[in-house]
């Protein structure tokens, strides 16, 4: 999403005496957050960021005084979600130039602080505790499994794996949906969305987003969930894929509109990405099944590194066309194609229209016999 990309920088703390007959100071522009760590005797400074799609951009940093207090101070155009950074974690909280924010924390405990007086920063606050139940949960599965690799996992094991997961991703699913729906007074579900899987919830963040547009049009949110919608149209099942146009490993372009004609899997992945190189022996084994028949794959690598990308497909012997930008998550193909994780798939109809994505494994051997008959 297109985050405001301009910010100001932070302020320093200035007192101005009015009137010659006056001592009263005239009151700090921006906003002032300010807090207590406790807890805290290495933590020596705070910064606030605001949180944008291609990075953070500094608002203002503060030190910590020897009873763990910081003042942060800063101008921001509109209410804007930024992040509170300091050596032991973030927090995350929604911002803009007349908010007047005190917070308690414990450096030990960062998920107990406290906003007060501030009810929109409890929501957020809300929201990420339930997010970080589910993230708690998805590391003991990883760690319940992580003696399996591609060579030694079993179809029981492997389909275990991908149970475990899918019901844990459906639970979180539908658990910030719930939050969603009892938090429509502020822009916390504008993050809430950044929690749901894109390709299958377009018609939920619609829904979302007529609910949420009367009220707030004029945040940037709001218009990047407008836009997101229509993003997720152009991929949406029944589209046609938009085209893709990459260099291969040795400098030539390749692209998606030169296998029309064909059934194409568009299969985005990386060298560096475990679960995608674990699909590689499938997608090896349904390619030389249907090859002959008509079927393609395109490989969209996520790679930034050359050479691993190469390594990567020479050792799983993906003998079929790829392309890579070698930009990682800054690649064009992951906006164009709404790419939340890798692997991720998209599968293409002759004409070039998508008639399935996300598919992997059984699912996408289930679909290929489908398509082909046999």
């Amino acid at each position: 999403m297109n985050f405001l990309k301009k910010a100001f920088l932070g302020l320093t703390l200035m007192v101005f005496f009015g009137a010659c007959n006056s001592d009263k100071p005239e009151e700090i522009s921006g906003f002032l957050v300010s807090g207590t760590l406790t807890n805290a005797k290495d933590i020596k400074q705070v910064s606030i960021q605001e949180l944008t799609a291609s990075g953070l951009i500094l608002l203002d940093t503060a030190a910590v005084d020897a009873s763990g207090k910081f003042t942060l101070n800063g101008k921001l155009n509109e209410k804007t979600f930024c992040i509170l950074r300091f050596q032991k974690g973030d927090i995350v909280l929604l911002v803009d130039s007349n908010s007047r924010l005190n917070l308690k924390i414990d450096a030990g405990k960062i998920e107990n602080y406290t906003v007060e007086n501030s009810p929109e920063n409890q929501e957020l606050k809300d929201l990420f505790l339930l997010n970080n139940s589910f993230m708690a949960k998805s590391q003991s599965i990883n760690q319940r499994f992580s003696q399996y690799n591609s060579e030694n996992i079993t179809p029981a094991i492997e389909i275990a794996i991908k149970q475990a997961f899918d019901s844990l991703q459906n639970n979180h699913q539908s658990a910030v949906k719930d939050f969603v729906v009892k938090s429509t007074n502020t822009l916390v579900p504008y993050f809430a969305a950044n929690f749901l899987l894109p390709e299958a919830d377009a018609a939920y963040l619609t829904q979302l987003d007529n609910a949420l547009y009367p009220k707030f049009s004029k945040s940037k949110y709001a218009i990047q969930l407008h836009q997101k919608i229509e993003r997720l149209n152009k991929t949406a099942e029944g589209a046609y894929a938009p085209d893709i146009v990459l260099n291969d490993p040795f400098g030539k372009k390749v692209s998606l509109s030169e296998l029309r004609g064909k059934i194409v899997l568009v299969d985005f992945w990386a060298s560096w990405c475990g679960p995608c190189r674990m699909e590689n022996p499938k997608n090896v084994s349904l390619y030389n099944k249907y090859k002959k028949a008509g079927f393609e794959i395109f490989g969209v690598s996520l790679d930034d590194n050359r050479d691993a990308w190469i390594a990567a497909i020479n050792k799983d012997k993906l003998l079929w066309p790829h392309g890579s930008d070698l930009l990682k998550w800054n690649s064009a193909v992951v906006s164009l194609y709404n790419i939340s994780a890798i692997p991720y798939t998209v599968l293409v109809d002759k004409e070039g229209k998508i008639i399935a994505k996300e598919l992997r494994g059984t699912n996408l051997e289930i679909k290929l016999k489908e398509v082909f008959g046999f």
